[in-house]
């Protein structure tokens, strides 16, 4: 696929001119120093048969990012090697140097590694900043960071695929050198990179971090007009009229319940209270670069005759749980365009967050342009379905108008959600190179994707979306290469061929006939409706593939035996496949049971046994490794009334109770 060249790209010239050091090279008297450092003419040598003579220089003043850089350069080269470079912020006479320094040449996060002489400089664009996590809100910007990890990679081979030591890639090294001659510029393609709702530390720690996440500058998008404008607290404030209306009533939001939030945004009063509170905060905080007017979740908008007249008659929603309903961008542009008309006039550098959603995410019909002081967030959320080739064109053709409509358009997406895929494997192979790709080729500024709860869920889809976030051109291939060969050694056929069977499984529970779907989801009629097509989709896709999935992970079993370190990351695609086959047996079940009249309890037996074992296995993991998966499918479990609930209705019928409407036990 073709896309676009904008960023991302290595020059082979420097990126900023070399400043002075303090000191200059003494002569180096011993020989045996002179001979590691240029033991090959065309090489700098770093470390050689446990020696080096180089040092780590950060000159000061510095940033602590930039004092951050220069301790994971440390710590990554004395794993390898053995040898622990001295940090120093005063050069010393007689040692080489890699030096680590600001520059203000590059874009936010930019990088360059270049040598003169026997120096190796690794420049990078910083800001201030005390903590070391990647925070979207008070952003700091990490160039010699990235310029360290570049380095890791490139010349060490470091790599980390996973956010714990299970998953680092750290060679054993006797030597460590790079070109004499090196020159290496890169800058990220996005402005805003972002993987939430994976394993800790996708989002904000070490693993993005280390993967290059980050913003540029603040971003904040989430639904938030509802805590600006409290319909609750300002009714009792005679502004009873703020409220959206709902069947002919205002509807103000009640505490402790999700409903009635939504609020009347073509009211002048919401809009100008909305525009000081926007202003309030940007005076504030100067610091923070955008302020977020999304509108709350979920179904209540506004019905008022004035928000209706911003409507277009006859444009109803085409596809998804909405379909019929009036499309609502046109007005929901109007009040994002009217809060910016107000805030521009006092902080014109400043940008309001918006989300493009649900009833608002199709294309306008009268609203022509967008503010230049409102960013857009556009949140089709259909990415986990995109191995079906009609929701895939939707997701190009949504994000391609968006980032065609606009300047400055960010995508949301989620690439797994557990309530679609319930912790099963769920890779999306190539689609999530091609959906990066879209995105660049769309214009798009940048990106926010959800991931899979472990880092296996998509395979090694949470790596090459970090990498692909970097920079969109990189050769996918290599970088799949990389993983499975790196991670799993001798096992990396087995493994590549279990995830390619997964990929099978989650295309044919996208793309299966609806009939089928319909012919099964009346079997889950006791949990939510929304859930029930999801339910019988995942029996559809994964169920009659268990031997087919299971043949590879033996291999890999074999294969990984003689290594602990790969037989443990092995042995977590067991536990993924357990689940799996605990999930499938207990739904096929409750179909059993259901479709025999719902008079058989012995019918539920198998769900019984997959309950346990599925509440079993994701107590042990949770422990552990798999705590963002254990936490979020109870959550489900019991937000859609689950028929895999351990002390659910079917359990309880399964254990012989009497009375299964009784509550769930503890």
């Amino acid at each position: 696929m073709k896309h676009a060249g904008r960023k991302g790209s290595e020059r082979g010239r420097s990126c900023h001119p070399r400043p002075h050091t303090a000191l200059r090279f003494a002569v180096v008297s011993v020989l045996w120093l002179l001979a590691a450092t240029v033991c090959r003419a065309e090489e700098l040598v770093i470390v050689d048969g446990g020696r080096t003579t180089y040092e780590i220089v950060v000159l000061e003043p510095a940033f602590p990012t930039t004092h951050l850089a220069a301790r994971e350069l440390q710590q990554y080269l004395a794993l390898s090697t053995g040898v622990e470079l001295p940090i120093v912020s005063t050069p010393t006479a007689g040692r080489n140097r890699i030096l680590i320094a600001r520059s203000e040449g590059l874009a936010p996060h930019g990088l360059a590694i270049e040598t003169a002489g026997t120096e190796i400089w690794l420049r990078g664009r910083d800001s201030d900043g005390e903590h070391a996590t990647v925070d979207f809100i008070d952003p700091i910007h990490r160039g010699t960071c990235n310029a360290v990890y570049e380095f890791l990679t490139r010349f060490v081979g470091v790599r980390w695929f996973w956010g714990e030591e299970l998953g680092d890639i750290i060679p054993k090294h006797d030597r460590v050198a790079l070109p004499a001659e090196t020159r290496i510029r890169q800058e990220p393609f996005f402005d805003y990179r972002a993987l939430p709702y994976g394993p800790t530390g996708s989002l904000g720690g070490d693993w993005a971090r280390r993967n290059r996440l980050g913003a540029a500058m603040t971003m904040h998008h989430g639904h938030h007009l509802h805590k600006i404008v409290p319909t609750d607290k300002l009714a009792k404030r005679g502004h009873e009229d703020f409220a959206a209306m709902i069947n002919g009533k205002r509807k103000p939001a009640t505490p402790g319940r999700s409903g009635g939030r939504h609020v009347c945004t073509s009211h002048a009063g919401v809009i100008a209270l909305v525009a000081r509170a926007a202003t309030e905060q940007f005076e504030r905080r100067a610091d923070r670069k955008m302020f977020s007017i999304s509108p709350p979740d979920g179904s209540g908008m506004c019905q008022c005759p004035e928000c209706r007249a911003l409507d277009v008659g006859g444009y109803k929603v085409p596809r998804g749980v909405r379909t019929g309903r009036p499309v609502l961008t046109d007005r929901i542009l109007e009040f994002y365009n009217a809060v910016a008309g107000r805030t521009e006039a006092t902080h014109p550098d400043r940008l309001l967050g918006g989300y493009i959603y649900a009833d608002y995410l199709y294309p306008p019909r009268r609203v022509t342009s967008v503010h230049r002081n409102v960013a857009l967030v556009v949140a089709p959320n259909v990415a986990v379905d995109i191995l079906d080739d009609d929701t895939w064109a939707f997701a190009q053709s949504i994000n391609g108008f968006w980032g065609g409509f606009h300047e400055r358009v960010y995508a949301y997406d989620t690439m797994y959600r557990v309530r679609h895929t319930y912790g099963l494997p769920a890779p999306l192979g190539d689609r999530v190179a091609d959906l990066i790709r879209c995105y660049a080729d769309s214009h798009i500024n940048g990106c926010y994707l959800y991931i899979g709860p472990t880092w296996e869920a998509l395979g090694p889809g949470a790596y090459l979306a970090a990498r692909l976030l970097w920079d969109p051109t990189i050769d996918v291939g290599q970088a799949e290469e990389e993983y499975y060969r790196l991670l799993y050694e001798e096992a990396a056929g087995a493994v590549r061929a279990y995830f390619d069977v997964a990929e099978d499984c989650l295309e044919r529970a996208t793309t299966c006939d609806h009939r089928e779907v319909e012919r099964l989801s009346t079997s889950f009629h006791r949990s939510k409706t929304y859930a029930r097509d999801g339910l019988a989709r995942l029996l559809i896709g994964y169920e009659a593939a268990m031997k087919e999935l299971e043949r590879p992970l033996e291999t890999a079993e074999g294969l990984a035996a003689s290594d602990p370190t790969v037989r443990r990351r092995v042995a977590r695609l067991r536990d993924n496949f357990t689940l799996t086959v605990a999930t499938c047996r207990g739904l096929r079940s409750v179909v059993d049971f259901e479709q025999a009249g719902a008079d058989e309890p012995k019918r539920l037996a198998a769900l019984a046994d997959a309950i346990a074992i599925r509440d079993a296995l994701l107590r042990r993991t949770g422990k552990s490794y798999a705590r963002a998966l254990e936490r979020p499918l109870r959550k489900a479990d019991d937000n859609i009334g689950s028929p895999l609930e351990p002390g659910g209705y079917y359990d309880r019928i399964a254990r012989g109770s009497k009375d299964p409407g009784a509550s769930k036990r503890p």
